[in-house]
């Protein structure tokens, strides 16, 4: 995002703080039971590094919990949908600003972009992250293979296309140990209006 310092990996983990806060105020949602479980393994600074991967790409892991399984004790279905829905999601987070809130690196007159005052955790920044992941228009889940009970399993995110209001996800979700696909998305969403969606108080 334009005049932030932190990495796509510090905002994302930020974001994740924010969210686990929100949880521990008592706001949990349908999603809070695979927080505990989800950590990030890594998040692509494409905006700053030449050598990223295209689209965007973000990784979490997970390990499959009890609860979240049918009675064949495999990963239920809709857990899975959950899940991706969830971590596609948080790869919202890594679009740059919006035409709206994009602004111009100023520049001396060697051309060089000059430093801003911006902090490294600019919690304003985190906000801005959150309120653009958006609502979902579509959610299309493929299931390859069961993930079973205490699985662990990478989920690997990417950013297909981020417009002003629309945007493309897919999502890829592997067994740890091989690689083996275990299931795939294609995740539609749209950006609400900044000025309609509320800010989370700050905890």
């Amino acid at each position: 995002m334009a005049g932030s310092k932190m990495t796509n990996a510090e905002r994302i983990t930020k974001l994740l703080e924010m969210i686990s806060g929100l949880d521990e105020a008592g706001m949990k949602d349908f999603t809070s039971s695979f927080i505990p479980h989800l950590t990030l393994v890594s998040a692509d600074d494409f905006e700053t590094a030449a050598n990223h991967h295209h689209p965007p790409r973000i990784v979490f892991g997970y390990t499959v919990q009890p609860e979240h399984c049918n009675r064949m004790n495999n990963m239920h279905g809709g857990a899975t949908a959950t899940l991706f829905d969830f971590c596609t999601s948080l790869a919202m987070a890594l679009a740059p600003s919006s035409p709206r809130e994009a602004t111009t690196p100023q520049t001396d007159a060697a051309g060089n972009v000059a430093d801003d005052d911006s902090s490294d955790d600019d919690e304003e920044d985190i906000i801005k992250s959150w309120r653009r992941l958006g609502v979902s228009r579509t959610l299309a889940v493929t299931y390859v293979r069961p993930a079973p009970n205490d699985a662990q399993v990478l989920i690997e995110c990417e950013q297909v296309h981020a417009g002003k209001r629309l945007s493309s996800l897919r999502g890829v979700m592997r067994r740890a140990k091989d690689g083996a696909v275990l299931a795939t998305c294609e995740h539609g969403k749209v950006i609400l209006d900044l000025a309609d969606v509320p800010v989370p108080s700050k905890m």
